[in-house]
């Protein structure tokens, strides 16, 4: 019994920087999922959520981020030669297209939280990962506005294909180039640590 707390005792002073990377990140998912559940989903009614006043604040932040989106989108569609109509304020509509609802889901806050937890999680200098955090935010919401129009064009070309184009297909895309932008920030901290 000894040697075998001895061998764990060691395995973890091997790894504690690891383990506290993944304690680190969990905690944060941890607290993301908590608060979610206290802001509640959009489909119920503020008044029937646990902290109202609060989730009066983040649907308002989400309506932002929503006409942001919106608005940068129908932009590229411009730019693409095409009019879009925006409808009720969460709904793209390009004539002759199609058109994609966005929901507070579809926003990428959730996904932003996550590249900022993975950044902030690992060492290093804290404005180097207030830059790096801002700057993956910024990107993820380039890849958010990009995956909006994208869909637009394959629900038009595919459009009994659109739920698994939107579930799976633009979604894993973007998780793997959020995931593959941090493995490029952790590997350009390293170097500078190292050539420091």
């Amino acid at each position: 019994m000894k040697g075998i707390i001895k061998k764990c005792r060691s395995l973890i002073a091997e790894n504690r920087q690891t383990i506290f990377f993944i304690l680190r990140v969990a905690i944060i998912y941890i607290a993301w999922k908590l608060l979610s559940w206290f802001l509640g989903e959009e489909k119920i009614p503020i008044t029937d959520r646990h902290w109202p006043w609060l989730s009066a604040g983040w649907e308002h932040f989400n309506d932002w981020i929503r006409i942001g989106l919106l608005y940068s989108s129908k932009f590229v569609f411009s730019i693409l030669g095409y009019s879009g109509q925006i409808i009720s304020n969460n709904k793209l509509l390009v004539p002759g297209l199609a058109w994609v609802g966005i929901g507070d889901y579809c926003l990428g806050i959730q996904l932003w939280i996550f590249f900022v937890a993975l950044i902030c999680s690992y060492p290093g200098k804290w404005k180097r990962k207030l830059f790096y955090s801002i700057l993956g935010v910024i990107i993820i919401n380039i890849l958010n506005i990009i995956r909006i129009v994208l869909l637009i064009f394959a629900f038009h070309a595919f459009p009994k294909h659109m739920q698994f184009n939107h579930d799976y297909i633009f979604n894993v895309v973007v998780y793997i180039f959020t995931f593959g932008m941090w493995v490029w920030v952790v590997r350009r901290n390293d170097r500078k640590k190292i050539n420091a």
